[in-house]
């Protein structure tokens, strides 16, 4: 699968595509940053670890479809392959999934000096729910 536009019912593939991971790294920093802005009104910077995506992925309906064995750094591609895959054909767009991140960090914000690592997985958990959601993919 070269091209996004090419998608089939075949999601296991989707998330391994490293194409998509590539791309979809940029955009996983861009929302959670500016979300963290948003939020706090402090720039950060923040390079989104892949033990959070792997946790988000854990917790979400995506888990399914990326089988058992897979690392921190496979599950956080697969994430980074999903959010790329949603922005390239755009069912929400990334206005509405930085709004999703702002509103989980939001609300968590006391995680923010104590532990950033489970806030970003926390919020990027809240944001594949809702992804998945509106995909009509269920746990």
């Amino acid at each position: 699968m070269d091209s996004p536009f090419e998608f089939t019912p075949d999601l296991n593939e989707l998330l391994l595509n490293k194409k998509l991971a590539k791309f979809g790294d940029s955009i996983v920093n861009f929302i959670y940053n500016a979300a963290v802005y948003n939020a706090t009104k402090e720039l950060k910077g923040i390079k989104v670890w892949d033990q959070c995506l792997a946790k988000a992925c854990r917790d979400s309906p995506l888990r399914k479809y990326v089988g058992s064995r897979k690392n921190a750094g496979d599950l956080g591609d697969a994430v980074e392959a999903f959010i790329a895959f949603i922005y390239l054909r755009n069912p929400i767009n990334i206005t509405e999934m930085i709004s999703i991140l702002t509103k989980s960090i939001t609300i968590n914000k006391h995680l923010l000096k104590l532990n950033e690592r489970e806030l970003c997985s926390k919020a990027f958990t809240v944001l594949l729910d809702e992804l998945c959601k509106n995909l009509g993919i269920s746990k």
